[in-house]
């Protein structure tokens, strides 16, 4: 208990003295002050919240949900309803493609074929540059020289499936997006059933899937990818198969740049099982410090590209410095500018900033630590540490473009959800989906309106 306190007291003394040091030298006041500050405090107490748990996790018993149920709910299809979910997920992207197309037809007229009509719409913010790598790589001269901020393994999974769709690699790029789709809403139901009954392991799928960001999982963009190795390499890792694991997360790490976060994840679980069974043979640890580093493969992989096709591994850091003014930050200092901008953008009458950009950043990191802070006993603390770091970084660059859309592929905010609604009444377990539903929806038809959603 005391080398737990000091632990405690230890975090919390270094974050609040880096927002101290930083809140003396920052040119911030009044409310983007005191929403820094705000964020900075919720996110201590989570970890505060977080030591504890995890330190009690230690010597506590992972529960069998197949231990309470009958034979007949044990069969194949009734535990893993894969094609269930499977058209669950496909009607939804189906759905969403609808909307679109309709929206746009509504507001601007007919504007040609289905899939030209798709293309012009889903075609926008990253998704240009993604389907420039997979047709011609990385190249050294021109715009398409920034391509080189944005990871292959996509692309790559692009060029391979545009061989199916006759070369047509928007069509290529959907296809990837959804079958990704598919498979992270399984693997995401999966994983929750190691911990849980159907019931609510379904329930964590369908919060999940509807996540405002949620809404870029069918887009031709890396997010339904790199969700579905985040949660292969989480599943892998739970099933202590921690080779797979490393590679999946290696994958996901040469997916996207987050990807080597999940050594997190990993790391946790793999301490709490040599500490539950008390084995600390060298050979043990050194085994599972080798897992560790298949995910670093991942990163080394995209180091590599940079440097055979310009010279210099970091030349991605920069670009996005020089180009796009991106770098690593302090999230509570994202929090205090995105303060800024949103009660600018209101005194000068840019709504469209407003509730494209700056409102949907700050409601999503609020709701993400709103969530999680009191899910963090609830919730499994490998997820959480997961969640942290993972929300630490991406919430910390120094421009924040899409808030939404970074946490939607953070899992354990679904996990969170579902401890804060496991035992809530049932209008309430119904209405928050509900209302998901409908933030997922006007944020996609902001998004097809041309507001900056990013």
């Amino acid at each position: 208990m005391k080398i737990q306190n000091a632990i405690m007291a230890i975090l919390a003394a270094l974050l609040l003295a880096a927002f101290g040091l930083w809140a003396i030298g920052a040119s911030y006041y009044g409310l983007s002050m005191l929403a820094a500050g705000l964020c900075c405090a919720l996110f201590t107490l989570a970890v505060l919240f977080f030591i504890p748990a995890f330190g009690g996790s230690l010597f506590a018993s992972d529960a069998n949900p197949d231990s309470l149920l009958g034979q007949r709910s044990l069969r194949w299809p009734h535990r893993h309803p894969w094609l269930q979910i499977a058209l669950a997920v496909l009607l939804l992207r189906l759905f969403l493609y609808a909307l679109a197309y309709g929206v746009d037809l509504r507001v601007n007229g007919y504007g040609g074929g289905l899939l030209d009509g798709l293309a012009r719409l889903w075609l926008r913010t990253d998704s240009p540059s993604y389907l420039g790598i997979a047709q011609n790589w990385y190249v050294t001269e021109g715009d398409p020289r920034f391509h080189i901020v944005f990871f292959p393994l996509y692309p790559i999974f692009i060029r391979a499936f545009s061989y199916l769709t006759g070369g047509h690699l928007f069509a290529a790029a959907l296809v990837v997006s959804n079958l990704c789709a598919v498979g992270g809403s399984i693997l995401l139901y999966e994983l929750a059933a190691l911990d849980f009954p159907r019931r609510e392991a379904l329930y964590v799928a369908l919060l999940a899937a509807l996540l405002p960001g949620a809404m870029f999982l069918g887009a031709p963009m890396t997010e339904s990818l790199f969700l579905l190795l985040s949660l292969a390499c989480a599943y892998a890792t739970r099933r202590k198969a921690y080779v797979w694991a490393g590679l999946l997360g290696g994958l996901a790490a040469f997916a996207r740049s987050v990807g080597v976060l999940l050594v997190a994840l990993m790391a946790f679980e793999m301490f709490t099982e040599l500490f539950r069974e008390k084995d600390w043979r060298a050979r043990r640890i050194l085994s599972y410090l080798g897992c560790l580093l298949l995910v670093l493969m991942g990163t080394a992989g995209y180091l590599a590209i940079n440097y055979f096709v310009t010279g210099d591994p970091f030349t991605f850091l920069t670009y996005q410095r020089e180009h796009w003014n991106q770098g690593l930050g302090l999230f509570w200092n994202t929090i205090a500018y995105q303060t800024d901008y949103l009660l600018t953008a209101l005194a000068g009458g840019e709504f469209r900033m407003v509730w494209g950009l700056f409102l949907p950043n700050l409601a999503c990191i609020f709701g993400a630590l709103a969530i999680m802070l009191p899910a963090v006993r609830k919730t499994r603390p490998s997820y959480t540490a997961y969640f942290l770091v993972y929300f630490a970084v991406t919430i910390g660059c120094s421009w924040l473009l899409s808030a939404p859309r970074y946490l939607a592929v953070c899992f354990p905010l679904a996990f969170g959800l579902q401890a804060l609604l496991g035992n809530a009444p049932k209008w309430l377990r119904f209405l928050v989906p509900l209302l998901l539903f409908a933030g997922l929806c006007a944020y996609a038809i902001l998004y097809i309106l041309g507001y900056p959603v990013y």
